[in-house]
């Protein structure tokens, strides 16, 4: 073997030995998520390719807000934060509180002048997203665990998940494009992960304590 083919391929094992050791630390990375995030990326990833299929019975086992089917081509889970707890009573009573506060903003907007229109319309629209997303997480509790019946001090996880969504088609474009959003899950005690909330990061209401 000439002194060119052995640098050939001592060069070939060090990147196979970099890759290895690239798919060993991912491997372990992936060991170190605890059971419960597993199962809230698995939520997730399934919810994912439910609407990617256009499953409408499967996306209505597993979600309770609205998702477009339309050009959604796919999509995959980039990170998951830490889980949040709120209890049964506090999540009613913000579904409730953010109602009013949407008919307050809505009322304020159609007496809106021209000068503040604008900026009254995009509060107004703010909250209505922020209502509906605390509407869809108290939904959600019922849907998570079927036939259960919690108390007010009840606590449920929720998680945020920050995903990749790929849509396609003709109403698109020629290309592909690629968005990150947010989506919010939840979990009553002994139940299953539902999808809540579905939003583009920059259009997220940021709805507090879930």
């Amino acid at each position: 073997m000439s002194s060119s083919t052995r640098s050939v391929v001592a060069a070939a094992a060090r990147l196979i030995g970099r890759g290895g050791l690239v798919t060993v630390l991912i491997l372990a990375g992936c060991a170190r998520e605890d059971p419960e995030t597993r199962e809230a990326r698995k939520a997730a990833h399934d919810y994912l390719r439910a609407v990617s299929r256009r499953d409408v019975k499967e996306i209505g086992e597993r979600s309770t807000c609205l998702a477009s089917t339309t050009a959604f081509a796919g999509g995959r889970v980039l990170r998951i934060d830490p889980p949040r707890w709120i209890r049964v009573g506090a999540l009613d009573s913000l579904a409730r509180a953010s109602m009013l506060a949407q008919r307050s903003a809505d009322s304020a907007w159609s007496r809106a002048s021209e000068a503040d229109a604008d900026s009254l319309f995009r509060r107004a629209r703010l909250l209505a997203d922020r209502a509906s997303v605390y509407r869809n997480a108290a939904r959600a509790v019922p849907v998570s665990a079927p036939g259960v019946v919690l108390g007010r001090d009840t606590a449920l996880e929720t998680r945020s998940v920050r995903v990749r969504v790929r849509y396609a088609g003709p109403l698109v474009g020629p290309r592909p494009v690629d968005k990150e959003e947010i989506l919010r899950l939840l979990r009553a005690p002994g139940g299953r992960w539902i999808v809540f909330s579905l939003y583009l990061v920059t259009d997220d209401p940021a709805p507090e304590m879930i």
